[in-house]
Formats: structure tokens, C-alpha cells, sequence
């Protein structure tokens, strides 16, 4: 019934909006996935019982959380709960757990928008199935809703970004002392999509004034390849497009924080146009050839990531192996650029095991740039 009076709605209106439906051989992995890549834009309705009477709606991004605490304070009462499944289904039977629809209005429910929507040029949301989803203007979403003003409430991220291991361990009571890191970002990697990076850059600004977030665009021609078969010219198209449509999805994650701390974005593809890039890629490839230590660690790092691809008695694993240690020295060449200038700290969400080592001490040959840049692994736990 909700379905028919939003459309009825919308078309009265003569809002312009996009459905889409996903047919049923879509899995529920699948439909999670997208649902994890789809940065602030796609929303979902919570609700709140208030001093247990009146139940409204929230509308915040699907990749926040609703800060709980924040509208207790608010409104002076520990009286205030979010609606568990059970009490959603009671209220909602034929909508799937988190898919319903954000138009409180159409049931006389009062609605309240998080603050972050306002970013947005347009949203999407579910309609009560992870099968069905609409796209419109976000001005047009808030004209139909009329959201209300009286509850100021904050979000949170899904997850808790907590510090695993520094390298070297001598320098993890010294962070406090650094003021800029820098963050390497994977395209296409799960520990990167919207709920993730917003818990990494939650942590970063809480200790850094400053990151420069390399996304590595050029980089990821070399994983499409690997992945997906593509010839060079055809990877690296595409890996530009992905990196551009990243920043374009995620920009506003980095914005959070501006009053704390600047992410500056850059991407690899920029990088490998420098003078001194081509300088450092130089000699890291020398010492590739030279220094039999730094091979072997280069090579067993390649290895670790194409045995979680494919088997070693795939026809093309030894020239992917070769293909995956050119990127590690590419990637090594581009982090001494960026770390040539200042004093800093590399943060990772999981163990890159060669800037492990480099942290460590144990490559000395290897650019003074990168010699002096800790390595702090993060963890990111479900909250």
C-alpha cells in the first residue's frame, strides 16, 4: 500500500525518479554488496520511540548509524529506543528489515533528517525490498517529506577503527607527535567502501591534522588485469573512470572532518607524471634487481596476493606474480614522493607486510623518504 501511495505521490507531484528492480537471481550477497558501495547517497528509515509513545522516523545515509545517545541529550530523557526488527515487522509486515520506505509522512509519522543529507544532489532508498530502488533529487525528496527541525541528532560509523600493530612498535607511543599521515586507497577493496573509510577517517582525525589520501587509479590498471583479463590500454581506462567515480561518490566522507583535519586527495596517475617519481621508480627497480633481500620480500608479498586469486597451477600465475611485483614497486616509488616533504605516518586498514619491513629497518638501501614513515595497521570492528 505504502508503494502505490509513494508513486501516486510522486506522480502527482510530476517528481522525476528512477526505479529500478533487481530480478530474483540476484543473491543476497550481492544485493549486500551494492548496498556497501553506494556511498552517502543511499538513505534508509529508522525509527525512534520516544518516552515510550510517540514512534518517528530518522532518515540517515544506509552506511551511518544513528548516535542514540545524541537525542537522549537532546531531549533530556534516557526515554528513547530504536525499534528492533521485531518491533519494525510489527509496525511494517511486508517490508524486509531495513528497506522502509523514508516517506513517514505518507503514514503521519513525524520524520527528521540527519544533517548529512544535505550533501547530497540525490538520494536512493529502498522500497520495502533490498529488490526494489528509487533514485530522485534530493530538493525533491525534502519538499514531498517536509522533514522536521525540533531534534538536532548525529550519526556514527557502523564500524570502530582501533590501532592493531605500529611498525616500528617503538614508535606507537609516538604518533601523538606526528601531524600528517598518509592513507593509500585500494579501488574496488571492501575495506574502503563508504561505512569503512568513514570509520579510518573518524580515527584519522582524531590524531592527524593533515592526510593526504593517495587513490590509486593507475595503480588498479595492474589488479584489472590480473582480474579481469583486460588488456593494459582497456585497464587503465577503466581504472581512471573508478578512481574519478570514487572520489565523486566518497568526496564528501574526507569533508566531514574539515574543521579538524584537511585530507588533501591525490591520485597515483598524477604521481607517476613527477620528475621524481620517475627518479625513485628508477632506483627501486635497481635495487628490485640488485638486492636479493628486498626481491624475495617484493616477490613472497606478490605471491601471498595472487595465491588468494588463483591456483598455482594456473598457466598465467608466475607472469601475474611478476605483474603484482610492479605494482608493489610502483606503489613504493609513489608513498616516497609523498612522504619526500614531511614527517609521517602511513595508515592502513590490514598488514601491507613490505611496509612492515621498510618500517622496520630491514631495506636501508631503499629511498631515505620511505625509511622514515611509520606504519600503523588499523583494525575495524563491527560496532
Amino acid at each position: 500500500m505504502v508503494i502505490q501511495k509513494l508513486q501516486e505521490l510522486l506522480d502527482t507531484h510530476k517528481i522525476k525518479y528512477t526505479t529500478i528492480s533487481y530480478s530474483p537471481a540476484h543473491t543476497t550477497q550481492e544485493l549486500a554488496n551494492y548496498k556497501s558501495q553506494q556511498g552517502m547517497d543511499l538513505i534508509e528509515a529508522v525509527l525512534v520511540k520516544i518516552k515510550n509513545e510517540q514512534i518517528v522516523m530518522a532518515v540517515v545515509p544506509a552506511n551511518l548509524q544513528i548516535n542514540i545517545g545524541s537525542w537522549r541529550e537532546f531531549l533530556h530523557t534516557a526515554e528513547v529506543k530504536l525499534l528492533d526488527r521485531k518491533e519494525v515487522a510489527e509496525l511494517f509486515p511486508d517490508c524486509e528489515f531495513g528497506t522502509v520506505t523514508p516517506f513517514g509522512n505518507l503514514d503521519e509519522m513525524d520524520v527528521f533528517f540527519a544533517s548529512e543529507l544535505n550533501q547530497s544532489q540525490e538520494i536512493e532508498f529502498y522500497q520495502n525490498s533490498y529488490n526494489n530502488l528509487i533514485r530522485m533529487k534530493y530538493s525533491d525528496f525534502e519538499k514531498l517529506v517536509s522533514p522536521r527541525k525540533e531534534i538536532v541528532f548525529s550519526t556514527i560509523s557502523r564500524y570502530r577503527a582501533v590501532i592493531d600493530s605500529v611498525f616500528p612498535e617503538s614508535a606507537r607511543q609516538k604518533i601523538s607527535n606526528y601531524e600528517h599521515c598518509l592513507l593509500g586507497l585500494s579501488l574496488e577493496n571492501q575495506e574502503f567502501f563508504t561505512a569503512k573509510l568513514v570509520a579510518i577517517t573518524d580515527w584519522i582525525s582524531r590524531h592527524f591534522k593533515k592526510c593526504t589520501v593517495m587513490i590509486g587509479d593507475r595503480l588498479h590498471r595492474i589488479t584489472l588485469q590480473i582480474d579481469e583479463g583486460l588488456n593494459e590500454e582497456q585497464a587503465l581506462n577503466k581504472a581512471l573512470i573508478l578512481g574519478r567515480e570514487y572520489i565523486n561518490r566518497e568526496g564528501v566522507v574526507f569533508e566531514r572532518h574539515i574543521d579538524t583535519c584537511t585530507f588533501d586527495v591525490v591520485f597515483s596517475s598524477e604521481i607517476q607524471k613527477w620528475d621524481t617519481y620517475a627518479e625513485y621508480y628508477k632506483k627501486i627497480q635497481y635495487l628490485f634487481a640488485e638486492d636479493k633481500k628486498f626481491a624475495n620480500s617484493v616477490n613472497s608479498f606478490a605471491r601471498k596476493f595472487i595465491e588468494r586469486r588463483f591456483s598455482a597451477s594456473n598457466e598465467e600465475f608466475n607472469h601475474y606474480i611478476e605483474m603484482s611485483c610492479t605494482y608493489i614497486l610502483e606503489e613504493l616509488a609513489i608513498f616516497a614522493c609523498l612522504a619526500e616533504s614531511s614527517l609521517s605516518a602511513m595508515v592502513y586498514p590490514g598488514s601491507l607486510y613490505i611496509f612492515e619491513e621498510i618500517a622496520e629497518g630491514q631495506h636501508p638501501s631503499l629511498p631515505e623518504s620511505l625509511q622514515k614513515i611509520i606504519y600503523v595497521a588499523l583494525s575495524l570492528k563491527r560496532r
